[in-house]
């Protein structure tokens, strides 16, 4: 129980982080130099933790060996889930944009525990787990949906482009659950999960790098460093690597889908008291019963999926 509980207390630092990249998009002028930023962030903390920790930066020899060759490519998975998010809101509107990813994330970790796929640990998908699931969607739905369709959030399904954007919503949430079971799995064979977030990190940071070089977008990196830059726009990436430590760390020990789903809530529950409170500039907003309703159902949910 205290992992699921640790897992949703990374969930609360998603808002934050997301609210520091923006920022810091804004300052730059470019996401694609945010991005950077802020996995080159990532990429300097756990550095620093490794070698406190006296932990080598590189895999040995015997893990390279050991290790499926396709998860040394898993630091491209969250560059392709970050490009579908950038064109999603304007593709598809909020909601949908929301909502898509949200979903198939959820069901996919699913199913990558029911067969294991990637590496994890075999979670069969019981009648218990399905009820489980069940609640978490209709708990979404009440937090997400509902308020949005009150506030006139049409949903458009229009359109063969808009649903070639809504496979591509589909399929970012999907490498989102894949991303975590991979790196879970990386971890367990190289024997740290520090190393091998370090991993992902130094190879996403290296790919942005060449192509914000490419873009001239890399020139624009001064405006990270103004004085009148708030001091929590850095958060973004030092959150970004507690939050993926915690894949590696905790998937193998409560599995993929427990984990998304306590992460989603967390995320969920911070973003509304961030919405009611106003903070990091968020724009205020009520929270209604429908959305406190929906969370407790989601917690249910959590709860009959892990036991």
């Amino acid at each position: 129980m205290i992992y699921t509980l640790i897992a949703l207390i990374l969930g609360f630092c998603t808002p934050i982080q997301t609210a520091a990249n923006s920022r810091m998009r804004q300052l730059v002028s470019s996401a694609p130099l945010s991005t950077l930023i802020s996995f080159a962030v990532s990429t300097v903390v756990l550095i620093i933790v490794a070698l406190i920790a006296s932990i080598p930066l590189m895999p040995s020899p015997q893990a390279f060996h050991d290790a499926p060759w396709w998860s040394w490519f898993i630091g491209i998975i969250p560059l392709i889930t970050i490009t579908i998010a950038i064109h999603l809101f304007k593709e598809l509107g909020q909601l949908q944009a929301m909502v898509i990813p949200m979903f198939s994330q959820l069901i996919f970790s699913l199913c990558i525990d029911h067969f294991g796929w990637f590496g994890a640990k075999v979670m069969p998908l019981g009648w218990q787990r399905a009820i489980g699931a069940v609640l978490l969607i209709v708990g979404v739905t009440m937090v997400v949906i509902i308020p949005r369709l009150k506030n006139n959030g049409k949903v458009d399904n229009g359109g063969l482009r808009k649903v070639l954007w809504q496979l591509a919503a589909v399929l970012s949430g999907c490498l989102s659950a894949v991303v975590g079971a991979i790196l879970a799995s990386l971890g367990q064979v190289i024997g740290s999960a520090i190393q091998a977030t370090t991993v992902l990190f130094a190879i996403a940071t290296v790919v942005m790098i060449v192509f914000c070089c490419i873009n001239g977008s890399i020139i624009n990196m001064k405006k990270a460093f103004t004085t009148n830059a708030p001091w929590w726009i850095w958060m973004g990436g030092i959150l970004g690597a507690i939050i993926v430590y915690g894949n590696a760390w905790l998937i193998p020990l409560i599995g993929v889908s427990v984990f998304m789903m306590a992460l989603l809530i967390g995320q969920l529950l911070l973003s509304l008291l961030m919405e009611r409170n106003g903070w990091l500039g968020a724009p205020k907003k009520h929270i209604s019963w429908t959305q406190i309703i929906g969370i407790l159902i989601m917690l249910t949910g959590v709860f009959l999926i892990k036991f």
